[in-house]
């Protein structure tokens, strides 16, 4: 419970942060809005020209789509501090939160939370739902508990590849961007 309490409070901290400059923080969740509503419209036009990929409709496309979207924008908004994890590494920052009590990897964790990427998670929201109304599935609690696990093992599948980026800065704190290509990589390959 402690645990929830304090990591209420470094969110509500970072919130405050990123408030004292709204229009930034703004115009950042447009920004990721937009980037990702143009993926939205390149997979809109496909469909509109194919009408069906593998006997998957655009309902179920936009479906796979918004799961995998959503998964990575969680594991991102909250887990992102492991991803510039070679950064506080090299700055020091890391030696700070050895020092402070508590669980080093909670720390991390609370120490950067992505609150701008709320517009690329509103909209994978948005076509989560229309996935789900117009895909045809007769969805049953069951149906709906396995979207939910769905989403929520993706999220941990992203997470953990940022923390075993995380766990490699302590060899090497340069030319690490192969993990890219599992993080950024695997949100392309599911769109």
């Amino acid at each position: 419970m402690r645990a929830i309490r304090l990591y209420f409070r470094f969110f509500v901290i970072q919130l405050k942060s990123m408030m004292q400059h709204k229009a930034s923080f703004f115009f950042t969740v447009l920004g990721q809005f937009l980037v990702s509503f143009n993926v939205f419209l390149g997979v809109t036009f496909m469909m509109e020209r194919f009408h069906e990929v593998q006997g998957f409709t655009y309902p179920e496309v936009l479906l796979c789509f918004s799961i995998t979207l959503m998964a990575y924008t969680l594991a991102e908004t909250f887990f992102r501090s492991f991803d510039t994890f070679n950064q506080m590494i090299g700055n020091g920052e890391f030696d700070r939160i050895l020092l402070r009590p508590g669980s080093c990897i909670f720390l991390v964790l609370c120490s950067k939370i992505e609150l701008t990427r709320i517009g690329r998670l509103l909209q994978a929201a948005v076509m989560l739902v229309y996935g789900v109304t117009k895909s045809g599935i007769i969805w049953t609690p069951m149906r709906a508990f396995t979207l939910f696990l769905m989403i929520l093992g993706g999220t941990l599948v992203f997470a953990s590849i940022y923390i075993i980026f995380a766990s490699i800065c302590f060899f090497t704190l340069e030319g690490l961007e192969f993990m890219n290509v599992f993080t950024d990589g695997a949100r392309e390959y599911g769109k």
